[in-house]
């Protein structure tokens, strides 16, 4: 990253983080003030309400004493209104004849006091105890939120700072800086052109005007002396071009990919935001289905998802070749507007199931038609920087999308979240028709995958160990564990949406911060398959922290801190393994066909994971659902590290030379 964008990159979210804690503090404070007048408010209607109720029976000739039921009354009304911490009925000298809840000492508990009876001479009192508690944990999580708010905010600041450099004026200065940074560094080499007529544009052409000829004068002396001088002069010629690299190679132009990452970054924040209240959603609206259980009902709108995203890609990689990667990311962006819209007013399980796999459509043209963007405009000495802006545009979604998705559906309602999400995948479909230039599609240059392939590949020991010992089931456990589980069990034990997206914040979060420290590791320490046993049994193992308590929300915090930490460990070093074990097939399978085998088998088990979930739930629980899942990563990690072990020892065993024979 140039200092430029360093330095402008920090400097806007130092402003912007300054000026969120400025209104977050000045929000707090006016709710705090707010809170608890409207607390009492509520306790005098509440109080009112049963005061009119008993007055009513008093006015019949009911005796006081022998009105029925007012104490399972009372009880309601207080489970109905959490903010109240009891509720009682006081004769006149202050002896309570009814309470529920909990009451403190006398004027320690702030709270209301009505008369029972006719005005003037009142029979009992009413009294609603507040819970103090309660707005203490309002403004508590509303400084949460606001916290969520501000680093969701830098985030996609710092997303828009980096999609603007490299384009329009950000990009022409980036560019002058580029040829200042190399004359430091005394690299004289030409710099691809700059077209535009600002002072930076004719600034950068100055300096490449410069440039170009002190390459030719170079050229041209060298060209007129090559006969006339000695090797010792030659020589030192030669030194001078090396020194400044004079007639090399102009330089490589700038990554041309970053047109993609607004409208791949939007239409992910789309499909991130449902993350929390999908399977909420689902049990809200699902009908029993005769023979199966009703948590396995909920898996099937996100195993239709997850499924057709699986099986499509494959497919659409030619299609979106053919039909342009432009074209064919507009029509997901508009797939993803349908999925979302009818995802908002479908009513059962069924038109949830069709509007989600719209959704998936339109999900699986976006992804695959960005990532074939990123792989047509790179070479291939540019890929790996390409395919980190897509994988990171990715990244970053995942991490915002859920807290402030939960934040949404808790305040706004969850079909307001979907139809927000429709949105945002409107404004991926626009910001693809600014952003992306229109490049014809053309044919495809054969099939992406040949059954040959499947063949090669799975034959393999190494391979398939690595693709169903680790691959699949790091997809099981993370679509159980992050998707489905988790929003549901937490729901179950009362937490409301915004809390569920904080709690999915976790695993994006530790991935983004340790995926590339644990990549360069197991690189520079040359132990790769050690990370991908080591993290495989970190995810699996971690799992088992739910036996402690399962309804603490810091024990199922703690459970995906140890799957990010597992997964981040294994899944770069698992992609590299990819290639290195494909390279001993029994016949030549290309790295395209590889990895797209390789990713199929990981989406297979994206949809396998909340069918397993949900058949274990319904017949075990929450815990012991999550303790057999882990178990499955953990057996599956052990099973790899020993094979892919055993046979690695074979392969570097020495061949035993038969008696007699000579050494070649």
């Amino acid at each position: 990253m140039r200092s430029l964008q360093i330095r402008l990159s920090v400097a806007l979210v130092a402003i912007l983080i300054a000026a969120l804690a400025f209104l977050s503090v000045q929000t707090a404070n006016r709710a705090e003030g707010l809170l608890l007048p409207e607390v009492e408010r509520k306790a005098e209607t509440v109080a009112g309400s049963i005061t009119s109720l008993i007055d009513r029976a008093l006015e019949v000739g009911i005796p006081f004493s022998d009105i029925q039921g007012l104490e399972p009354y009372l009880s309601r009304v207080l489970a109905a209104n959490p903010d109240f911490q009891s509720i009682g009925i006081e004769d006149l000298g202050g002896r309570q004849l009814f309470s529920v809840g909990t009451r403190s000492g006398a004027g320690e508990q702030p709270g209301v006091r009505l008369p029972i009876g006719a005005q003037g001479a009142p029979v009992a009192y009413v009294s609603v105890g507040l819970d103090p508690a309660f707005a203490q944990e309002i403004v508590y999580k509303l400084w949460i939120d606001l916290a969520i708010v501000m680093v969701v905010t830098a985030l996609v600041a710092l997303e828009l700072v980096y999609i603007s450099f490299g384009a329009g004026l950000y990009g022409i200065i980036e560019g002058v800086e580029a040829r200042l940074h190399s004359l430091d560094h005394e690299d004289l080499r030409k710099h691809p052109p700059v077209n535009n007529d600002s002072e930076f544009g004719r600034l950068a052409n100055l300096i490449d005007g410069r440039l170009a000829a002190v390459n030719q004068r170079y050229m041209a002396l060298r060209d007129s002396l090559a006969t006339s001088i000695g090797a010792a002069r030659r020589n030192a010629l030669e030194l001078v071009r090396k020194r400044f690299k004079l007639g090399d190679n102009p330089l490589t132009a700038p990554l041309s990919v970053v047109a993609i990452r607004a409208p791949l970054f939007v239409f992910m924040f789309a499909e991130e935001l449902t993350r929390p209240f999908l399977p909420i959603y689902i049990q809200r609206i699902a009908t029993p289905i005769p023979g199966l259980s009703p948590q396995l009902v909920i898996s099937l709108p996100m195993v239709v998802f997850l499924a057709i995203v699986a099986l499509t890609q494959p497919v659409l990689g030619g299609l979106t070749e053919r039909f342009g990667r432009r074209r064919s990311l507009i029509c997901g962006a508009a797939f993803g507007v349908a999925g979302y819209c009818a995802s908002a007013f479908a009513y059962d399980i069924l038109g949830l199931a069709l509007a989600r796999g719209l959704a998936a459509i339109g999900f699986a043209l976006v992804f695959v038609s960005a990532q074939g963007y990123v792989i047509d405009s790179t070479s291939t000495s540019q890929r790996a920087r390409g395919m980190a802006v897509f994988i990171g545009a990715i990244l970053v979604a995942g991490l915002c999308g859920p807290p402030i998705g939960g934040i949404i559906a808790d305040r706004l309602g969850i079909e307001a979240a979907f139809l927000i999400a429709a949105c945002m995948a409107g404004a991926s479909l626009l910001l693809a028709l600014i952003c992306i230039p229109e490049i014809p599609g053309h044919k495809p240059s054969g099939p992406p995958i040949r059954w040959r392939d499947f063949t090669a590949t799975l034959s393999s020991p190494s391979l398939a160990v690595l693709l169903f010992c680790c691959a699949m089931p790091a997809k099981i456990i993370l679509v159980a564990f992050c998707f489905f589980l988790i929003p549901l069990h937490m729901e179950a034990l009362g937490q409301d949406q915004a809390a569920i997206g904080r709690m999915l914040m976790i695993y994006p979060l530790i991935m983004v911060m340790l995926v590339p420290t644990f990549a360069s590791l197991a690189d520079k320490w040359n132990a790769r398959l050690a990370f991908v046993a080591g993290g495989g049994l970190i995810a699996g193992l971690g799992s088992l922290v739910v036996l402690i308590d399962a309804t603490n929300v810091f024990v199922l915090g703690t459970m995906l801190l140890f799957l990010g930490i597992g997964q981040a460990i294994s899944i770069a070093p698992q992609s590299a393994l990819v290639g290195e074990f494909g390279r001993d097939t029994s016949r030549p399978v290309g790295d395209g066909a590889l990895y797209g085998i390789f990713r199929l088998v990981e989406r297979t088990g994206n949809a396998l994971g909340p069918v397993i979930a949900g058949f274990l739930l319904g017949l075990y629980g929450f815990t012991v659902t999550v303790v057999l899942i882990g178990a499955l990563m953990a057996v599956g990690s052990i099973c790899f590290g020993a094979t892919t072990s055993g046979f690695r020892s074979r392969k570097q065993k020495p061949v035993s030379q038969p008696m007699g024979s000579e050494p070649a």
